[in-house]
């Protein structure tokens, strides 16, 4: 009960965001960037785990609302795609990543915004294109122009586009700074809602974990 008590105490509220993309297009680094924490060589992220980022001066003009954002990194294997589709429900806001060497990663966008939209809806998307370190030395490397995904971000109407770099670490706070701004100015009325739903599913969520500890120590 620590994480709801937390919330109650410093009277934060709460809005969550999705990461999704195909398997290997460094959505794990990209959050381990968001939250301050350094680049690692990691295996597939196995079902979905979460964490939280704090925002305390995120409107001058209400300088009371303080925000907490709940990232969920999920998997974009294909054996974990019910899950995912269970914790997109209630998004406010999704990351759609996609590698700018690897085309099918881009390609398979269309899938993942599919997903989105038909779990949840009035989500701020934005669309991530990372590993563009990869194109530096070696052009021909690019497989997705930043104007083609542009272009692609416009015509599916999503909110935004960054071009990245999550193990150089370039223009990931930027565009997250962005993002959460976005996202924070489409939701401002209607944050006490929303936070309810969220700790709601937390609880939710806590009550399973333990229902399936007692389960294994039986």
């Amino acid at each position: 009960m620590e994480m709801f008590e937390k919330f109650n105490k410093e009277k934060k509220y709460i809005l969550k965001m999705v990461v999704l993309g195909d398997v290997g297009v460094g959505k794990s680094n990209i959050i381990r960037r968001i939250i301050g924490q350094d680049f690692q060589e990691l295996e597939a992220t196995v079902g979905v785990e979460f964490t939280f980022v704090d925002i305390d001066d995120i409107d001058p003009d209400k300088p009371e609302n303080k925000i907490s954002i709940q990232i969920w990194d999920t998997s974009g294997a294909e054996r974990y795609r019910a899950i995912t589709t269970s914790h997109i429900r209630n998004a406010d806001g999704a990351y759609l990543v996609y590698d700018v060497t690897n085309q099918s990663s881009f390609d398979n966008i269309d899938f993942w915004l599919e997903m989105i939209n038909k779990a949840t809806d009035d989500v701020v998307i934005y669309l991530i294109g990372n590993k563009a370190d990869l194109t530096v030395e070696d052009s021909n490397r690019r497989k997705i122009s930043k104007q083609q995904a542009i272009y692609f971000s416009k015509l599916r109407h999503l909110q935004g586009f960054g071009e990245c770099s999550a193990l150089k670490n370039v223009n990931i706070k930027e565009t997250f700074e962005s993002f959460y701004h976005t996202l924070y100015k489409k939701n401002k009325d209607k944050l006490k809602t929303k936070t309810n739903i969220k700790l709601d599913q937390l609880k939710e969520l806590e009550k399973k974990h333990s229902n399936q500890n007692k389960e294994c120590c039986s």
